[in-house]
């Protein structure tokens, strides 16, 4: 193991640049030169670099361990978890990694630089306190912890805690392995450098959220912006947070986007007790008088309303005050015309349209578990005043792309899609009873057939998992007998690496193994027998017969509608629906 005291070790270039760059550990080309950044990934984030106009020569470049970890695997370098070890930050660090990070810290600490550009998880975890934490199996039922989150924190304009901004992104070895990341971080350098450079990287003064305790403060807003709307177009956003599917906890609004001269209001429809318990967050009357503004200002004929998955919004006021609004652009649904198959969800919005980004999904979660509802309407606020801005942007950009008859095609299905959600589908009752029963027979079947061929009591043996279920009714259980029972290949998902029993690890093991091809096919059977029953023979219908789903024009990256449970839960995915001639 490389050791060195020199706090420059395994550094390169000035010690008063204005711009740091923190990667993780080395690989074999850096181990060589002892130099961070030299190897296919340090090519890689050079020509990003020089994309967004950053110049390498001119930045601090270094690493969070200067070390080639074994396996270049950098958890190598934590203990396995143990409640008995201190904890730094979620992670048992070795004294090696312990060592490593003072250095890092030492580092920036001389060279205060105006902006450090974290690459990847560990870096991110390193200089900030957002990293969440992951576990890894290490065998022999131990795990090792490890920093996650660079997905969801890419793109944000972070503070260290001691003070240095901070701006992580995706590390340019992951982008070699999912090439789709390049373009966002290339946008991530290019947006987010220059503001740290010229010192605006908060607002100031920050967004203004109201979130009122008397009915004065909230209904003095909704009356200002119904007067200004009877003047002439008001552009509002809107929002909703909800609770179980169940009740709306709060309605938001706001008139500007996520800066200085955004205002938002949050209007809490419901008051979280210490002892759990929710009443009403105004008295009834003065709930009235409120959402008889509420009413006006959702369906008045000049105030443009915007949303990001606004269909989900409108199923909520449908249900529960009866109802529609007059929603006149959805970001979601703009977003998918202009880049259909990338990620549609507000945060990823946010980081590519919005002048001040940061990660802010996890801000109200949790909000019951923690008893701290005001981080709900706070969170409730930045939704809508990014919302604003977002739309702000892509309304620009469907004009600047010459897309606004097919934008004004997309709004048109969208409304089909809400008429086809609000009729719902007829149900034929009778035959969807006697489709349940044939179903139970045929599942009974099955389970004869595999009890046949290996009988509980026998895989009991092989397996140690204790169930009160059968073994082929357990996915768990299945896996062990096959696997370590049975002594067959262990099969992995394609996406997730977990050894799996799906479709597909079946398929190859039935080619490797046509003698328990059989039993192969029974289980594929048993699996979509029991799919089948749960996902659209017990699909709830609503009490007038008719199933409701929801519709998604922004479904599939080919315009290709999708479908689901509507917000309540009722429904299903219509493709799930066989087409009957199956055996």
């Amino acid at each position: 193991m490389v050791e060195s005291s020199d706090l420059w070790f395994g550094t390169s270039g000035p010690h008063n640049a204005e711009i740091a760059i923190v990667g993780e550990s080395w690989g074999s080309e850096e181990l060589q030169q002892q130099r961070p950044f030299v190897g296919e990934s340090g090519k890689e984030l050079d020509r990003m670099l020089l994309e967004a106009n950053i110049l390498r020569l001119k930045c601090f470049m270094t690493n969070v361990a200067a070390r080639k970890p074994p396996h270049n695997e950098l958890y190598r370098l934590c203990h396995p978890f143990s409640r008995m070890l201190p904890a730094y930050r979620g992670l048992h660090l070795t004294e090696d990694l312990q060592n490593e990070l003072a250095r890092l810290h030492n580092q920036l600490e001389r060279v205060r630089p105006k902006l450090v550009i974290a690459c990847g998880n560990w870096a991110l975890w390193a200089l900030t306190d957002c990293a969440s934490i992951s576990s890894i199996s290490l065998g022999n039922g131990q795990t090792v912890r490890v920093p996650a989150g660079i997905t969801s924190w890419r793109g944000s304009m972070l503070f260290s805690p001691s003070g240095l901004r901070v701006l992580p992104i995706i590390h340019p070895a992951a982008i070699l392995r999912a090439w789709y990341q390049r373009a966002v971080t290339v946008h991530d350098l290019r947006a987010r450098v220059p503001l740290a450079l010229a010192d605006d990287w908060i607002p100031q003064p920050p967004p203004k959220i109201i979130i009122p305790a008397t009915l004065d403060e909230a209904i003095a807003p909704l009356r200002r912006w119904i007067e200004l709307a009877n003047g002439g177009p008001l552009r509002l956003a809107n929002d909703i947070e909800t609770l179980n599917r169940r009740l709306i906890t709060c309605i938001g609004f706001a008139d500007g986007p996520f800066n200085s001269t955004g205002t938002a209001l949050v209007i809490p429809l419901i008051r979280l007790e210490q002892n759990g318990h929710f009443e009403s967050w105004f008295p009834p009357a003065e709930e009235a008088k409120i959402f008889k503004l509420l009413r006006t200002i959702l369906t008045h004929p000049n105030i443009l309303l915007e949303g990001q998955n606004y269909l989900y919004d409108t199923q909520y006021f449908q249900q529960f005050y009866g109802v529609t609004p007059r929603c006149d652009f959805d970001t979601m649904l703009a977003h998918h015309l202009l880049f259909p198959g990338t990620p549609k969800g507000l945060d990823y919005l946010s980081s590519l349209h919005c002048h001040y980004h940061r990660f802010w999904k996890e801000d109200g979660k949790d909000w019951v578990e923690k008893q701290d509802q005001l981080s709900q309407l706070r969170y409730n606020g930045e939704d809508c005043l990014r919302t604003y801005e977002v739309a702000t942007a892509l309304r620009q950009l469907i004009s600047n792309m010459g897309m606004s008859d097919l934008w004004r095609n997309e709004q048109r299905k969208s409304s089909l899609a809400l008429r086809m959600m609000n009729r719902g589908i007829l149900v034929d009752s009778s035959r969807k009873a006697a489709a349940g029963f044939e179903l139970l027979f045929a599942l009974q079947t099955v389970h004869r057939r595999l009890e046949s061929i290996i009988p509980d009591a026998s895989a009991k043996k092989l397996i140690t998992i204790k169930s009160k279920k059968k073994w082929f009714e357990s996915e768990r259980q299945t896996a062990q007998l096959l696997y370590d029972g049975l002594g067959l290949t262990k099969q992995n998902h394609r996406k997730t690496g977990s050894v799996t029993v799906n479709d597909e690890a079946l398929n190859v093991l039935a080619e490797k193994h046509p003698e328990l091809s059989t039993l192969f096919e029974l289980l594929k059977a048993e699996r979509s027998i029991n799919t089948i029953n749960s996902d659209v023979v017990r699909a709830e219908v609503d009490p007038d017969g008719r199933m409701r789903c929801s519709f998604k024009p922004d479904g599939t990256k080919t315009f290709r509608w999708s479908s689901a449970a509507n917000a309540f839960g009722r429904g299903m995915n219509m493709q799930n629906i066989t087409s009957g001639d199956e055996e």
